[in-house]
């Protein structure tokens, strides 16, 4: 089993890298007027395999996200009953991925466009390497026994499945018993009776991207199973994205900026500018989050809170500031990240609501100041009360030697911003500039970049790839149920019924995310609601640029309220501080981020004008 583990980190670090490859020639290629045909298709087709190892991975290390707040108030007996449960519809899920991937592999008979070959190289990573994902899966049954934290062992689970997988060779229609339309019609509840089950599954443990999946087949099952066949190809179309391509070079450069020496240089710089000031050490927590997510496309704020989050309360610390402010502070700033571009976050909403990833990026940046600025002015009367004295004053030489450290790193945002408005490359061709960029400075300006670090850093960008790829692929299939029952259109009818106006409908949307991200992961509230929120946008005609601001910002809200606050978890981890200490410390620094969200509702303006003015 290691062997396999390594071979599959080894395969999906190396396809990333040829990925990077390709887009890099692609890039060169084109910017000496001789494009070379295919490159794309082909960089998406290894996408695809690289981003099923990627799930694999995630299965392994146990990353997928999951929602365990009413798991966690109930008794050992009750949770290890549950546990086993969410495991068995996991493995449901994974049998189906199979069955379902070599549908669509066998009922592949076109041509991919550029590359001439046959369509089947596509789909072949569905079937194939998702039997890859279930002996992973089986293999963290036998620890979940061992653990004592669920009751199946992995060897009932292989017994099961080679049975199951066996019949599905001998007796393709083995799964016609799930017509169950055949037993109970439900009509037209039958979309409420599968969205019912999705949110109960989904609160019990099942991850986040199973629960969309085997949800969106219940309702196949209850209302025309003879047609769940057909939606089968959107999981694999749904990777067939070149703007997706950009999420994990983007990831890469994060996490090749925190383990080549770089955030240190971005945290020293920040501090020689600011630390003088009333307050000095909060303005530089909060001023190298703002410098960290425009280099690295922070990954839903946590890659900050992660990368410069023990650095930053380690020097607060030292500076004679409270836990709970050190704490604080650094949550609310790590927000900053899925805002500024270049922002994961708003790669994702592109993808799902089709919208120019290069608008939503300048949007994104106002902003994202507005909310640098509002923390700044907070953190100044907070560190007054408590009286946080200021670091001395740095030189203009120290200012300079810092300056000089960390410039390399400060251009990054400059070249994939300035690339992408010159017109020099896509935001996909922006991340493998940054990720090559990341690299070059790693290895050669700063020299605290090793080929072990980078491949293993490849490894680590695979994994939480997959996390992410699974919930893309998953979504897309709710999706069609949502788009067959017009699901939106419905909710949107509630709306018109509740409010009379444009403004009366963004409250609304704002009370539901802020509520829904107490509970849930804004990684998986991205997933779970644009496909619904957008058509109500699209209907009440409000702009979908403004829109994806709007609902990033409510989310990373989310991120920062108990009891299920990510980043407040995160902080308090890699501080070594408790949970509620860090709550405490945020609830004020929420105050100005709050403002902000409800200055940008009133006055969509403030987002788009300048989207508007640039990219008219």
């Amino acid at each position: 089993m290691n062997l396999i583990k390594k071979l599959e980190e080894y395969t999906g670090a190396f396809l990333l890298l040829v990925i990077f490859g390709i887009l890099l020639v692609q890039i060169i290629s084109r910017l000496f007027n001789v494009p070379i045909v295919g490159t794309e298709e082909l960089s998406r087709l290894i996408f695809t395999y690289a981003s099923l190892l990627g799930i694999s991975i995630g299965v392994k290390k146990q990353q997928h996200i999951f929602i365990d707040f009413i798991t966690n108030f109930m008794s050992e007996r009750v949770r290890k009953i549950t546990y086993t449960c969410t495991q068995f519809i996991i493995w449901v899920c994974l049998i189906l991925f199979i069955k379902f991937g070599f549908y669509v592999f066998n009922d592949a008979f076109f041509t991919l466009d550029d590359l001439g070959i046959s369509e089947k190289w596509l789909y072949a990573p569905l079937p194939f390497l998702s039997i890859l994902v279930l002996i992973r899966f089986i293999e963290i049954q036998y620890q979940n026994v061992k653990h004592n934290i669920s009751y199946i062992s992995g060897t009932f689970f292989i017994l099961i499945s080679v049975l199951v997988l066996s019949l599905i060779v001998v007796t393709p229609d083995i799964f016609s018993f799930l017509d169950f339309q055949q037993y109970v019609d439900f009509g037209e509840d039958a979309v409420y009776v599968a969205l019912i089950f999705w949110l109960i599954i989904m609160f019990l443990g099942v991850p986040v991207g199973w629960s969309l999946f085997i949800s969106s087949v219940v309702y196949f099952s209850l209302t025309r199973w003879e047609i769940v066949l057909d939606a089968a190809p959107k999981l694999i179309d749904s990777l067939n994205s070149f703007t997706l391509l950009s999420v994990p070079f983007f990831i890469l450069t994060g996490v090749l900026m925190n383990t080549g020496g770089i955030t240190e240089r971005i945290f020293h710089f920040a501090k020689a500018m600011l630390g003088h000031h009333i307050g000095g050490m909060g303005h530089v927590n909060i001023g190298a989050s703002l410098i960290f997510s425009g280099m690295s496309g922070s990954a839903l704020a946590l890659a900050d809170a992660g990368g410069l989050g023990q650095l930053e309360i380690k020097a607060m610390r030292d500076a004679g500031y409270d836990d709970d402010i050190c704490g604080g502070i650094t949550a609310a700033s790590c927000i900053i990240g899925p805002l500024v571009p270049p922002s994961i976050a708003m790669i994702i909403y592109g993808v799902i609501a089709n919208e120019s990833i290069a608008k939503l990026f300048v949007a994104g940046f106002v902003p994202g100041v507005l909310i640098t600025i509002a923390l700044m002015i907070m953190n100044y009367f907070v560190s007054k009360k408590r009286g946080y004295k200021p670091t001395p004053k740095a030189s203009q030489k120290e200012r300079w030697e810092a300056f000089k450290s960390a410039i390399w790193a400060i251009l990054t945002p400059i070249i994939i911003i300035g690339g992408i408005f010159s017109g020099y490359f896509t935001p996909t061709e922006a991340a493998v500039i940054a990720a090559l960029y990341s690299m070059i400075i790693g290895f050669f300006v700063y020299k605290e970049l090793t080929l072990k670090i980078l491949f293993e850093g490849c490894i680590e960008t695979i994994a939480i790839t997959g996390v992410t790829v699974l919930m893309v692929m998953t979504v897309t299939f709710f999706g069609d149920m949502i788009a067959r029952e017009q699901v939106a259109m419905r909710i949107a009818e509630i709306f018109v019924a509740v409010a009379d106006s444009q403004l009366g409908v963004l409250v609304m949307i704002n009370l539901l995310l802020l509520f829904l991200g107490m509970f849930i992961d804004a990684l998986a509230l991205q997933f779970l609601v644009l496909p619904m929120l957008i058509p109500i946008a699209i209907h009440f005609g409000i702009d979908l640029v403004f829109f994806g601001v709007l609902t990033t910002l409510n989310m990373m809200i989310g991120i920062l309220t108990p009891p299920m606050g990510m980043a407040l978890f995160v902080v308090a981890r890699v501080g070594n501080m408790t949970v509620s200490t860090v709550t405490k410390g945020v609830i004020p620094f929420i105050i100005p981020i709050f403002i902000t969200l409800v200055l940008i509702t009133i006055f969509p303006q403030i987002i788009t004008f300048i989207p508007n003015l640039i990219m008219p």
